[in-house]
């Protein structure tokens, strides 16, 4: 009797026209071996989920058997009801680095599926392949270098990055991060396999203990969530004890700092809101750039930022379909508490009028961004130089970026709203940021506010009036 699937649901599963297929990918052990496709890909023929996964959980006991005496050369072909292989036998040679790293793929493989028996076969073989080698040093070093990972720190990175799906602005972020402690690593004659708790402690001690404490945190996350990529699809071997999902060896590098006596002076600054002087230029000072058609678009994303409390993404990606009628319906953005109902604020009806007459759908509110490669960074920079220009900034000594930003406007909406008397949950709600857990009382069970009091907190934000 063939069991039933551990995980469930409608895994390996595929709907297409109404009809279930069976999807699934070939080990590289298997692959290095036999003619045939990445993925399996059989008909079968029923629109029952039900049937759909009987038949999957047989072919599934099927090709995990064939998989594993092909991988140890007992079969030579791989025979499933339904498909039908293609293709010619892979007749080419392979250097030495080539089948280190087709190996490499193959316990990658193993690793990804949690497969300790193929892991361990594709290892076993990979050892007897090495042998064959005999006394050639350079053959076997080859093929030793790119089974054991001895490559770049970041050769694996846009792999990472496309796999992940990040934000543009956090994929940006991440490449910058991973990059520079890749160039550290060359640096020092280091390659991925060498990057052990000592080599990390190193450059965490040289590149990023000098950092703010925010900065250290984003540095040391993004190298963090590579690792552990890195780990899930077996690219670094972990010592033993260690979890794929602890981010080693970067995990526990951040040092907390405390104890040290405060001087007059010397308070750490932080970003921060908007004053409302600072919003009366932002809104009302004469243009002073030379380009008019910005005007527009950068008075607009502030004042719907201000009035909702937006992130800068949120802002510029509206869709005209995303209004709906008194509201914004957010669908997508950094977090899952961000796909969330916004209130439209009356000041900002006239905005909305504007930027959604004669638009389809599918059009955005801000259609002069969406030619841009990235809006939110090409918006970012003109921001940055209006308000310059407009007289507001804020730099201190030894901090790198000005303490006030677009991001203020969700800080000044935010503190307005507090000072207006409205509780933090509604107030996060209205934001986008995730619940309290730990206060069971509104983390847990009282999660949403009704719309009335969203609309009420939102529209006791007021913009402050040209004096």
């Amino acid at each position: 009797m063939v069991g039933k699937s551990k995980k469930g649901g409608e895994r390996l599963l595929l709907l297409q026209r109404n009809v279930w297929w069976f999807r699934q990918q070939v080990p590289a052990a298997v692959r290095s071996r036999i003619a045939g496709p990445q993925f399996i890909m059989v008909n079968l023929r029923t629109a029952d989920v039900i049937e759909a996964k009987r038949r999957r959980d047989e072919l599934e006991s099927q090709t995990r058997i064939q998989f594993r005496h092909i991988a140890t050369g007992r079969r030579e072909t791989l025979e499933l009801p339904g498909w039908k292989p293609s293709g010619e036998p892979k007749r080419a040679a392979l250097g030495p680095a080539e089948r280190g790293a087709m190996w490499r793929d193959a316990v990658a493989d193993a690793v990804a599926a949690e497969d300790d028996y193929i892991e361990d076969i594709a290892r076993d073989l990979a050892a007897d392949e090495a042998e064959r080698f005999g006394d050639d040093d350079a053959k076997r070093r080859a093929f030793s270098d790119a089974f054991t990972g001895r490559e770049k720190v970041d050769h694996h990175l846009e792999t990472y990055l496309s796999a992940v799906g990040l934000a543009p602005k956090t994929t940006g972020e991440r490449r910058g991060l991973v990059g520079k402690m890749a160039r550290w690593a060359a640096g020092k004659g280091l390659t991925l396999d060498r990057i052990d708790r000592r080599q990390a402690g190193k450059y965490v001690a040289e590149e990023i203990d000098h950092l703010h404490p925010v900065t250290q945190t984003k540095h040391l996350t993004a190298l963090r969530q590579y690792w552990i990529y890195l780990a899930k699809r077996g690219h670094i071997d972990l010592p033993s004890g260690e979890d794929r999902n602890s981010g080693w060896p970067w995990n526990g590098q951040q040092i907390e700092k405390r104890g040290k006596r405060v001087e007059r002076g010397s308070k750490m600054e932080e970003e921060r809101p908007f004053t409302d002087d600072e919003v009366r230029k932002l809104l009302y000072a004469p243009w002073p750039m030379k380009k008019p058609d910005w005007e527009s678009q950068i008075r607009d994303a502030t004042t719907i930022s201000l009035l909702t409390g937006m992130r800068l993404a949120e802002v510029l990606t509206l869709w005209v379909g995303d209004v709906d009628r008194d509201w914004f319906d957010i669908k997508e953005g950094k977090t899952e508490a961000a796909a969330r109902r916004v209130p439209i604020h009356p000041d900002l009806k006239a905005i909305v009028k504007r930027r959604t007459e004669g638009k389809a759908g599918t059009d955005w509110l801000f259609h002069e961004l969406r030619p841009e490669r990235d809006a939110g960074d090409t918006f970012g920079k003109r921001f940055k130089r209006f308000r310059e220009a407009v007289g507001v900034d804020d730099r201190r000594n030894g901090v790198r970026r000005s303490l006030v930003n677009f991001h203020s406007a969700r800080r000044w909406f935010t503190t307005k709203a507090r000072h207006a008397g409205h509780s933090k949950e509604t107030i996060a709600q209205i934001v986008g940021h995730k619940a309290d857990k730990s206060d069971v009382t509104f983390g847990v069970y009282a999660r949403e506010a009704s719309g009335e009091q969203l609309k009420a907190c939102v529209e006791d934000v007021q913009l402050p009036v040209l004096i």
